[in-house]
């Protein structure tokens, strides 16, 4: 049996920060049905019951660590500023190093 993914937010699945994305992948939910819900319920109750409900959007963007990176998957924008360095990609290809340059000989030119 494969083990239950625990809360993390998405980074595929994400408008803002990835919240309702993730607790949507968690529990196999529709994320934008889950925001619709969650939009709808923030506006509808009181004033002060909606700014509790941006504060626990908040509390659990803060908490949630993010989704961890896919094999093979390049950095984010966000990597940029924290001084990640890029994993290198091996696409099967040689780098040659130490390459000089020759000039071609004037007898090996085409149509002479």
């Amino acid at each position: 049996m494969a083990a239950k993914k625990g809360f993390t937010r998405s980074r595929t699945n994400r408008l803002l920060g990835g919240v309702l994305g993730g607790i949507a992948e968690h529990f196999g939910w529709n994320a934008n049905l889950l925001r619709l819900i969650y939009v709808l319920v923030t506006i509808a109750i009181p004033f002060v019951h909606g700014i509790l409900g941006l504060a626990i959007y908040v509390i659990l963007y803060t908490f949630m660590p993010l989704e961890e990176r896919a094999e093979g998957e390049g950095p984010n924008f966000r990597d940029l500023f924290r001084g990640a360095s890029p994993a290198p990609k091996d696409n099967g290809r040689k780098v040659i190093h130490d390459v000089t340059e020759q000039d071609v000989k004037d007898s090996h030119k085409d149509g002479e």
